[in-house]
């Protein structure tokens, strides 16, 4: 008998427990063999005849053991031609780490198959992906790119060392950067980085806080504004705090060496819950794989690609950099991270298909969110944002980037 009792489930917050079988509802069971709950009635069968209609949250150690229960689906649905909840396991390599989901709905003769792969094969689908993006968007050295020392950015190195003429002496033209500032970012992930970059022959920057204090003009320590932006708006915050400078310092860097591309790297999630938010809360959404901000092109080669394989083409470096992450994040934050993995729970490559659409959509409607300079700064606004809010972060600002003309 298989127990569960070897399964825990690992957040940065710590373990949390999981369920145990007896405990699971009826929806839970629906979800486990692929199946949309609300597409279900619920009915107990007690034996003499009769049917029950029951919650569809009703758990099975809820039910006597001598009734039946039947879950009737609401829909003429064609179950067999979907086949949600079975599928070929093709084994690619002896000892896989991920599985790459390829379901077909709307087929008569749909397939679902699940690839199981290996890291290595990961890194050589990666890395063809990211350099065939480079070379259909035409992006050429110089290169500047954001290498966190996590899954999403490490494999941007490769893609771009593919994408670049073997032999040729344009490797010299990409710096890749990394800032290291306990705790949002610890140096072991730039040492993680650096190997990587070493192993391509790209410059690699890492930037401690005096670093990137002199680099941004900065009249005080980015420490001091991430514990002054803490303070005034929550520690929860990190991850905003974190996005904003490496947008910043990134930018910067491209000035410095006459780039106009700063390759970032957003995962598919990352582009699913921001695209989300936009919808959801009424506003225009971001441009992507390519998003203009001043005189950079802020590039997103792996948009399109889930966290979880990208993580699982270093195994070893994602392991670490999950120890290392920092445990604090908003609970808005949370919700519609949540809500973007959920849409391939059931459906693989449903994000995908609603993110192209709505881009081509975007790009009939000439609908993108635009980004509005705010004069005598490298930033840029939505226009989405409250004008008190705003007013009291850009005071903050104002005094540590004294060269910023703020009026």
């Amino acid at each position: 008998m298989i127990t569960w009792g070897r399964v825990n489930l690992l957040f940065s917050a710590g373990s949390r427990p999981i369920k145990a079988a007896d405990e699971l509802s009826l929806d839970e069971l629906l979800l486990a063999n692929r199946l949309p709950p609300s597409l279900f009635q619920a009915y107990e069968v007690p034996g003499d005849g009769s049917l029950r209609p029951v919650p569809i949250t009703t758990t099975l150690s809820a039910v006597p053991n001598e009734h039946k229960v039947i879950l009737q689906c609401i829909r003429n649905t064609d179950v067999d031609s979907l086949r949600a909840n079975t599928f070929e396991t093709h084994e690619r390599d002896p000892l896989p780490v991920a599985a790459m989901f390829d379901f077909q709905y709307g087929k008569a003769d749909a397939a679902n198959r699940v690839h199981l792969v290996d890291d290595h094969t990961l890194r050589q689908v990666v890395s063809a992906k990211v350099a065939a993006f480079l070379s259909q968007h035409d992006i050429a050295p110089p290169i500047v790119a954001g290498v966190s020392g996590g899954g999403d950015s490490n494999t941007l190195v490769q893609g771009i060392r593919q994408h670049l003429e073997p032999g040729s002496r344009h490797a010299e033209q990409v710096v890749c950067f990394t800032l290291v500032m306990d705790p949002i970012w610890p140096e072991s992930a730039a040492e993680r980085a650096g190997e990587l970059c070493a192993e391509a022959g790209f410059q690699h920057r890492v930037m401690y806080a005096e670093d990137i204090a002199e680099l941004l003009g900065m009249n005080g320590s980015p420490v001091e504004l991430w514990h002054e932006f803490a303070a005034q708006h929550g520690p929860d915050t990190s991850h905003f705090f974190g996005t904003f400078l490496i947008n910043l310092v990134g930018r910067r860097i491209c000035d410095q060496i006459n780039s106009q591309h700063l390759l970032l790297g957003y995962n598919r999630e990352d582009v699913l819950a921001e695209l989300l938010f936009c919808l959801i809360n009424g506003r225009r959404p971001m441009a992507f794989p390519l998003r203009r901000m001043n005189a950079v092109n802020c590039v997103l080669p792996v948009w399109d690609v889930p966290k979880a394989i990208l993580d699982a083409c270093y195994p070893q470096y994602s392991e670490s950099n999950y120890a290392e992450r920092v445990d604090t994040t908003t609970a808005q934050r949370s919700s519609i991270y949540f809500i973007a993995h959920c849409v391939d729970a059931l459906v693989p490559q449903l994000s995908i298909s609603l993110m192209q659409g709505i881009a081509r959509l975007m790009d009939d409607l000439d609908g993108w969110q635009t980004l509005f300079p705010i004069a005598g700064t490298p930033l840029l606004r939505t226009g989405q944002g409250e004008d008190l809010s705003e007013a009291e972060v850009l005071a903050m600002l104002r005094r540590f980037f004294p060269s910023w003309q703020l009026t």
